[in-house]
């Protein structure tokens, strides 16, 4: 069984992702009284060059990397690497995606560091924040949290671990791999609408806040 978005969607809502339009503008809000305006950041990054359309788009590629290892690992049942791995079936594969889901989520936080605007901060603290609420499970199979938020992996620790450890972890029912990859998919949608706005198919800064938040209002 592969993760759905109605199933990130579900978990988000369990976990405290706010998915809603007012729960995200009550962020927005916050960040605009600290002197990070959406509105503000938005609309620099309207007239930005080519330059931001290109950090735009690497942004957007690292989010969508992410999402996909994050996807291919949340799967269970008998085509799940960590049924195979009970079944005694050998599955390097699986340790190239952790690998792989590794790197994609470090190049996503370093991209989100370096990109302005109060989303960008926002998706980086609750990547990091997941990370964090799952150290002791990461650890467990050789991955732990650097100082500037980023991951790394113990191959030898990783490839020792059981699959009942590594499901924990990355599995359908896991927080960390779920949680992952729906704020990857935002990460990306956003990236998306910042190109979309430097090529000029809107015409102001509040035609993308309105795209962007409603997202976030999965009731409608």
């Amino acid at each position: 069984m592969r993760i759905t978005t109605s199933m990130m969607n579900e978990t988000a809502k369990r976990t405290g992702i706010p998915i809603n339009q007012n729960s995200l503008l009550s962020y927005i809000n916050q960040e605009e009284s600290s002197g990070n305006s959406l509105l503000d950041a938005l609309g620099k990054n309207t007239g930005a060059d080519g330059a931001w359309s290109q950090d735009y788009k690497k942004l957007e590629k690292a989010a969508e990397n992410l999402g996909s290892y994050a996807e291919k690992l949340a799967v269970s049942g008998e085509d799940s690497f960590y049924d195979k791995m009970r079944a005694g079936e050998e599955t390097p594969e699986v340790y190239d995606t952790v690998g792989d889901l590794v790197e994609a989520y470090n190049d996503t936080v370093r991209r989100l560091e370096q990109s302005s605007g109060a989303l960008n901060t926002y998706y980086r603290q609750m990547l990091e924040q997941t990370a964090q609420q799952n150290k002791d499970a990461l650890e467990k199979v050789g991955i732990t949290i650097n100082k500037d938020g980023t991951l790394a992996v113990d191959t030898e620790k990783l490839k020792a671990a059981s699959a009942d450890d590594l499901e924990a972890v990355f599995g359908a029912e896991s927080t960390f791999t779920t949680r992952t990859g729906f704020i990857a998919g935002r990460v990306s949608d956003n990236a998306r609408a910042g190109m979309e706005s430097i090529a000029g198919q809107y015409s102001a800064s509040g035609d993308l806040v309105s795209q962007v938040t409603s997202k976030y209002n999965f009731r409608s």
